[in-house]
């Protein structure tokens, strides 16, 4: 199956998912302290990629591809999940973003957006950061070094393979703890 395909069939089983999510209460997991609910949503969509592409570990075989990703406002500090298109051709170079939020799922910048809806994302989000949960071969575009420790919970979540408790005693020795996905540099 070729990378649009991928990208195709992701995006299709997301659509499978986006319907069964209580978007309001989304938002509100991701800035509260009881944030399982936006685990449990983030780690379903890295699930959901993780299956469509056989792997979390990607390289500049893949062009164009839409990751799960958690998103903060910079100026706000407002934390919500969404999913975000990278070209990896380009160095991870990003391309767009859909937030999962109150309001329901808004593309940046997409043609169908409402007044409302671009009011919201420049009113809560823009500028923002985001940290996607699967691993990018040569992305420097994303600082998973200096991720806030709320985004990091979330991040990590998506490895369950490693209980968290275990996961973090091991950080704590670790001088590259808070690197969730990025590059290891040595």
């Amino acid at each position: 199956m070729g990378n649009k395909d991928l990208r195709t069939v992701y995006i299709e089983q997301l659509n499978y998912l986006l319907p069964t999510v209580d978007f309001p209460k989304l938002d509100k997991s991701c800035n509260s302290e009881d944030d399982s609910y936006a685990k449990e949503i983030l780690k379903r969509m890295h699930d959901i990629f993780t299956d469509v592409y056989g792997t979390d570990c990607l390289d500049s075989g893949y062009e164009f591809v839409d990751l799960p990703a958690v998103i903060q406002g910079r100026n706000t500090g407002h934390i919500g999940l969404g999913i975000v298109t990278l070209d990896l051709e380009s160095s991870g170079e990003h391309w767009g973003t859909f937030f999962l939020t109150p309001k329901g799922v808004i593309e940046q910048g997409g043609e169908n957006i409402k007044p409302d809806q671009s009011k919201y994302l420049s009113t809560v989000y823009i500028p923002y950061e985001y940290w996607y949960t699967a691993s990018v071969e040569r992305d420097h575009h994303v600082d998973f070094d200096n991720a806030p420790e709320k985004v990091a919970a979330l991040l990590n979540h998506c490895y369950s393979e490693q209980p968290e408790m275990e996961r973090d005693r091991q950080q704590a020795d670790d001088p590259n703890s808070n690197q969730q996905n990025g590059p290891v540099m040595n």
